[in-house]
């Protein structure tokens, strides 16, 4: 195909209604794939500056570009869903490049000078008893990480941490007002860091019910499909209805942001992990060095978050794993660690080239980024066995 047809392309997707009426966003896809079909792949600063007239732009300072190709991409695959199902060429930009690539679909072949009885017996008596003989499920439950979980016969716990708000009187336009402070997530951080500011107590009260964030559902769904595959079920509570005597009764899936695992984080601190704000230290307690991380950029937009996962016994024998993360960014991505089959079998694969095995107890911290919570990227800072008990 020469270029004009290939640009006749671009303009039927643009003219979709999937692609949406965005001058910009179609601008930015007709200078990319011109710029790609003359081998001549831009820079962030060049996009900068063709597509908005930012001369002087500094990548490291802005997000701009990575997230309109973030949205370009979720435009091209939204079209490819809905008109573009029979298109013959398929547009891509692949994460990590600023590069159109063009593939063809490739057609199926008819199978030739067999009839259809002899595909039937073939499929009969020699196809369909090998599957059935070698079939082995490709399943996330399958997996060694979730052995200690399934292959028991306690019940499992699902505690979502949740966010601390409370009612505070409006003084200039009466009635009540729900607060949520980040640095308040728990009773007693309220009556330590909020009654004090008070003249009457009367002013401030606590409410009976807590603020799930948004990323709880997913944890919920995804966490279901796992349990779904063995056919259990798991209890859930939220971290403020939790009863501590329940924490020998079962295993226990914790999921949240470090400063809302409320009893938990004191499993954190014997592993050496302390939070203060938003900043997470971690002492290796074989070399007595401390490690300090920050989030950084705009959680809506691209940012780097760090997270935790913390697998222990409980007081029971039981088995405790706790997910989090500084932001919810990092509390997702390190759950899906044990939701989804590729990243699960990496994570093993891991632990199998450091440890010779799959520890039964174990604690890792990663480096989390990404753009809106959704294109995540994880790696590995630490990652050591726990031995003792």
């Amino acid at each position: 195909m020469n270029k004009e047809h290939y640009l006749s392309i671009v303009d039927g997707i643009i003219a979709s209604k999937s692609f949406g009426r965005s001058d910009t966003y179609a601008n930015m896809l007709k200078y990319l794939v011109t710029c790609s079909l003359e081998a001549n792949i831009p820079k962030e600063t060049t996009i900068a500056s063709e597509i908005f007239g930012k001369e002087r732009f500094d990548p490291s300072q802005s997000t701009l570009i990575r997230v309109y190709i973030y949205n370009l991409r979720k435009k091209l695959k939204k079209y490819y869903e809905n008109e573009g199902i029979n298109d013959e060429v398929f547009l891509e930009i692949p994460k990590g490049s600023y590069e159109v690539k063009f593939t063809k679909k490739v057609k199926e072949k008819k199978a030739i000078g067999l009839k259809k009885w002899h595909i039937l017996l073939l499929l009969s008596f020699v196809i369909i008893p090998t599957i059935f003989i070698n079939y082995k499920p490709n399943k996330i439950s399958n997996t060694a990480l979730w052995t200690n979980i399934l292959k028991n016969d306690k019940s499992t716990m699902l505690v979502l941490g949740d966010l601390f708000i409370y009612n505070e009187k409006d003084s200039i336009k009466g009635g009540l007002k729900t607060i949520r402070e980040p640095e308040i997530n728990s009773i007693e951080e309220f009556e330590t860091l909020v009654l004090p500011k008070h003249n009457k107590p009367t002013d401030v009260e606590p409410l009976t019910y807590a603020f799930l964030i948004r990323n709880s559902v997913t944890w919920v769904k995804d966490l279901s499909k796992v349990f779904f595959q063995v056919d259990k079920d798991f209890i859930i509570r939220t971290m403020s209805r939790f009863n501590p005597k329940e924490l020998s009764d079962n295993n226990l899936i914790v999921v949240g942001m470090l400063k809302t695992l409320g009893i938990f984080k004191d499993y954190l601190g014997n592993e050496g992990f302390t939070l203060n704000k938003s900043e997470l230290k971690y002492t290796d307690e074989k070399t007595n060095q401390t490690y300090k991380y920050t989030p950084k950029g705009n959680a809506d937009e691209y940012h780097t978050d760090y997270a935790v996962i913390l697998k222990v016994k409980g007081p029971n024998n039981n088995n405790i794993i706790l997910f989090g993360g500084i932001w919810d960014t990092g509390a997702s991505q390190s759950l899906k660690h044990f939701t989804d089959l590729k990243l699960a079998k990496d994570l093993e694969n891991t632990m199998l080239e450091k440890f010779g095995k799959i520890p039964e107890n174990y604690k890792i911290l990663f480096e989390v980024s990404g753009v809106d919570r959704m294109e995540l990227n994880s790696k590995i800072l630490h990652l050591e066995e726990i031995t003792k008990h």
